[in-house]
């Protein structure tokens, strides 16, 4: 479907992740996204609604600062990446980099900030710069795993949920590689900490040397206006191996040391044959978004998990929260 607008068009189409292309040669693209009609909006949003993920391009959002405009006016007010676990770098307000951990590895299937107490509904990226080679984002429809896993795997989720566990040091560079928790939260004012943990995780509490909280999430949830259930954590990127940590659910050992990890919402441990079976099945319902310069990407962050490629070269790819 195409529909007109004041400066360029946009030709609509369905798909995984449904496409909207630029039709037109209009002195301003950035405004033509930027400013979408009232037809245009209502596509987007149903597009969005029952695929999850919508890839604008010919749109030419080279820039932090195209990106920021179009940004907002795709998501309205944008949200600070408080409280997450990725070392994100602001590049402008609460537009940042997308980086993720070093080029050279994969960067697995998860819903942003699905860990904590709050978590964007949707996502935009914006690509500056693709890699020279790899580096393409991939998306994964949540729903489609969910039908995917065995029922006793995503019964296990959907009824019990997951808890998740956080120790964060009091000061950053610590050699686990573990956020501090003035860096997490983007504060170092213990006093506003607390009262946000407290407020919002399930428990927290100061140790000699950081910050332990546990936060209970749900493992699925039901997605889009028709309610379909969606996987919806990273306790398969979370669940720490046996030989490791020998008893997750120990909280005084917990206390001893940092990290993160993931047991199920009624403090049982999540079993290695679950956390293999959910990773092997992401990777079969993965898609990647191969990047052109100046493409757009919102992405339901319930309905829709992303991900990352391996790539080499420089690579320039933003994203801001809602």
């Amino acid at each position: 479907m195409t529909t007109a607008g004041m400066l360029d068009s946009i030709t609509f189409r369905d798909g995984f992740p449904a496409m909207a292309c630029r039709q037109g040669n209009s002195a301003n693209p950035v405004e033509s996204l930027a400013s979408l009609t009232a037809e245009q909006r209502a596509i987007t949003r149903e597009l969005l609604d029952t695929t999850g993920s919508v890839l604008f391009r010919g749109f030419e959002v080279r820039t932090v600062d195209d990106f920021e405009r179009v940004a907002k006016g795709l998501l309205g007010e944008l949200a600070p990446y408080r409280g997450g676990d990725s070392p994100r770098q602001a590049e402008k307000g609460f537009v940042y980099n997308a980086a993720g951990p070093s080029p050279s590895r994969l960067l697995r299937a998860h819903n942003e900030l699905s860990y904590a107490p709050w978590h964007p509904t949707t996502l935009c990226f914006g690509c500056g710069r693709p890699a020279d080679e790899g580096g393409a984002t991939t998306i994964i429809d949540g729903h489609r795993v969910y039908l995917a896993l065995p029922e006793e795997i995503r019964e296990a989720f959907r009824t019990k949920g997951v808890t998740y566990i956080q120790h964060l040091p009091n000061e950053s560079g610590d050699p686990s590689g573990i956020k501090s928790w003035p860096e997490t939260f983007e504060t170092g004012a213990r006093d506003e900490v607390m009262t946000l943990c407290e407020a919002n995780y399930t428990s927290a509490e100061w140790t000699e040397t950081g910050l332990l909280t546990t936060n209970r999430t749900p493992g699925t949830l039901p997605v889009g206006s028709d309610g379909r259930e969606a996987w919806f954590n990273q306790a398969h990127i979370w669940r720490k191996d046996e030989s490791v940590t020998p008893d997750v659910t120990n909280m005084d050992l917990w206390r001893t040391r940092f990290g993160y990890g993931a047991i199920f919402g009624d403090g049982t441990e999540i079993p290695a044959s679950y956390a293999d079976v959910v990773s092997r099945t992401l990777i079969d319902c993965t898609v990647p978004v191969n990047w052109e310069t100046g493409d757009v990407l919102l992405v339901d962050n319930r309905a829709v998990m992303h991900g990352r490629l391996p790539f080499s070269g420089l690579r320039e790819v933003f994203v801001a929260f809602a």
